[in-house]
């Protein structure tokens, strides 16, 4: 496609001009012509003028868009079902620095739009548009948090009063609704980068850099602590100067829902992206892992199609499906916290993780067609003589190609992934 990447659209802020931002939505317009669109951001500098532009440019067509302001993905996934919008657009670039901007798409259900719509969506974004206005001004304003927070109490009646718990709000979406929804549970809550003016997020913090997290907790004798990404639907979690990422929380959590009987035919859902570590120890516990391509839209929709429950992306998206419908890291982080009382994640966490090498080959869209579209690459990846596993993938959320090779020995990955690099490099320049 042409604009939509891995998690709807991403790119420099630059490239959201006022046009491009209404042929966007009046494409969407053309799939469903009386959408009611629910509109949210994170912090970043640029939302806000994005925000007025989709938001104006949807009532002068004469629908309605509902503006939810500076909240996380996962509470305009909720609302979008709860307001009974028939889209939700989440204006974030996730974990990208603040000089990205994007624009993500929810359906009427709370999950992400299907693969028809957004192919849809894409190629119509390109048309002439003739606006149709109306005088009628049909923008209305609505704070969500406490909406999300109550469900969430409601529905999983948390006690995890007196928990000294750590937060790393990444100076993004969560840096309200999350320390909020802890504090409200009577927990002993310390929230670090709460910066709303969009400046610094994900800058040297968040679920990015889990680190951060790590050496505050060295500060004080906290219980557990958590780290989000921009727009709070990633999530890491530190105990004991333990890095938790998406797959290992996944792991821990899945090994008690089947100690409880409710993991759904004892099955989750990983990516590619899972180490093959991870894969044995799922294993050794009679529990099936299951991979799908990158993205939490493709975590969901396996989930979905065959009735599992849990499952996770390495990076922090987790998906509890009794619950949410998309990667939620509010969700998770207090989940999380309700099983560290009873349970030492430690203790649960077994995975022995193979060695592995990342690298990484910048390049543009174009070099990322060639490399799809080049028959030597292809048959050189398929036929690679290697003892391990290997991913060479174009990145759906940056400009390059992404490499992860995992081996028994650390150098044998590493020098694999540097070879897969530099044959990259002579074949696309």
């Amino acid at each position: 496609m042409r604009h939509f990447g891995t998690d709807g659209i991403r790119a420099i802020a630059d490239v959201f001009t006022e046009d491009y931002l209404r042929r966007i939505v009046l494409a969407a317009m053309e799939v469903n012509p009386k959408a009611k669109f629910i509109i949210a951001r994170d912090t970043r500098k640029s939302g806000l003028d994005i925000e007025r532009t989709l938001s104006q440019t949807i009532s002068a067509c004469g629908n309605k868009a509902v503006v939810l302001a500076i909240t996380s993905t996962p509470t305009l996934a909720f609302l979008t079902k709860e307001l009974k919008g028939d889209f939700g657009i989440m204006i974030s670039a996730s974990h990208n620095p603040p000089e990205y901007n994007g624009i993500k798409f929810f359906s009427s259900t709370g999950e992400k739009i299907s693969d028809e719509i957004e192919q849809k969506i894409d190629s119509l974004i390109d048309n002439s548009f003739e606006e149709k206005k109306t005088q009628h001004e049909q923008i209305d304003y609505y704070y969500g948090d406490d909406d999300y927070i109550n469900y969430l109490i409601k529905t999983l009646t948390p006690d995890i009063k007196g928990m000294k718990v750590c937060l790393d709000c990444a100076n993004g979406a969560t840096a309200t609704i999350a320390p909020m929804l802890f504090a409200k549970l009577k927990a002993d809550v310390t929230a670090f980068n709460v910066n709303t003016d969009g400046k610094d997020i994900n800058m040297g913090c968040g679920a990015t850099h889990p680190e951060y997290l790590v050496q505050k907790m060295k500060e004080k004798d906290y219980d557990i602590g958590f780290s989000y990404d921009g727009d709070g639907d990633r999530l890491m979690c530190v105990q004991n100067g333990r890095i938790f990422n998406g797959d290992h929380l996944m792991y821990v959590h899945a090994k008690v829902m089947k100690e409880k009987g409710i993991l759904n035919n004892n099955t989750v859902i990983g990516t590619v992206m899972s180490n093959m570590g991870t894969q044995r120890a799922f294993e050794r516990n009679g529990i099936r892992l299951l991979r799908t391509a990158v993205g939490d839209k493709h975590v969901y929709r396996e989930m979905k199609n065959n009735g599992y429950n849990l499952g996770a992306e390495e990076c922090g998206h987790i998906i509890f499906s009794n619950y949410m419908k998309t990667g939620d890291g509010v969700l998770a982080s207090l989940l999380t916290a309700m099983l560290a009382r009873d349970y030492d994640l430690s203790t649960l966490d077994d995975i022995k993780e193979y060695p592995k090498a990342i690298e990484s080959y910048m390049c543009d869209k174009e070099t990322m067609e060639r490399y799809r579209d080049d028959k030597e690459i292809q048959e050189y990846l398929r036929e690679l003589k290697f003892e391990g596993r290997t991913v060479v993938r174009p990145s759906g959320t940056e400009p390059k190609i992404r490499i992860l090779v995992e081996a028994a020995d650390r150098e044998a990955a590493e020098n694999k992934a540097k070879e897969i690099k530099e044959f990259l490099r002579r074949r696309l320049g």
